[in-house]
């Protein structure tokens, strides 16, 4: 029929998980300064990663994109897809011909 005793609920504390969200920041901020330091087309990659923030100047990161487009040369943004893409983003599909007429004359 059952116990003659009674058995209280045992209460074990929960075991939460760390908060990691400091670390992530973190870590992403050490990756885009070692990134953006090694390789000019990072520097790119990092104003298409800004611009996906909501709240963002668009105006300044395609006055920013430009420079950066002009320093590094048509042909060299026209090698990486994400750069293609930023280009395509803010400057639309006449951007990108003319970022390819543009490295077809320096070639």
């Amino acid at each position: 029929m059952g116990d003659e005793y009674v058995y209280s609920p045992s209460a074990k504390p929960e075991k939460k998980a760390p908060d990691r969200s400091e670390f992530a920041i973190n870590s992403s901020a050490d990756y885009w300064a070692t990134a953006v330091t090694e390789n000019p087309l990072n520097r790119l990659r990092l104003l298409d990663a800004k611009l996906a923030r909501p709240n963002v100047d668009v105006e300044t990161i395609k006055a920013r994109a430009g420079e950066l487009i002009r320093e590094l040369g048509a042909a060299k943004v026209l090698t990486d897809p994400d750069c293609i893409g930023l280009v395509r983003q803010l400057f639309g599909q006449r951007g990108v011909d003319r970022l390819r007429e543009r490295a077809k004359e320096n070639a």
